[in-house]
């Protein structure tokens, strides 16, 4: 059986936390928000790539807001007493008849 490695996990979180806190500076996105209020700023084109990339990174990050809770609720089940004495779960459907 692999033994766990501890310390590397941790490591791993504590660059999970540092991306984040990097990913949450908006400082380049404000300049964004400024920039396209130019007169100059865009062509059709660059609007649809602009509006799309901003776009999937609105999703990415609904999506690892949500894999974040993921990892959180399951690390908390883990052991949990309700994990170690399950209820038996109720009939189904089907077993009822």
């Amino acid at each position: 059986m692999e033994k766990h490695d501890i310390a590397r996990l941790d490591g791993q979180i504590n660059d999970l936390s540092a991306q984040l806190t990097s990913l949450a500076d908006n400082t380049d996105l404000e300049e964004l928000r400024r920039l396209f209020h130019q007169p100059w700023w865009t062509t059709p084109a660059e609007f649809m790539l602009v509006s799309g990339v901003v776009y999937a990174m609105q999703e990415h990050a609904k999506f690892l807001t949500n894999l974040k809770q993921v990892l959180i609720d399951g690390s908390r089940a883990v052991g949990s007493e309700s994990e170690l004495n399950p209820q038996p779960l109720p009939p189904k459907q089907s077993d009822l008849r």
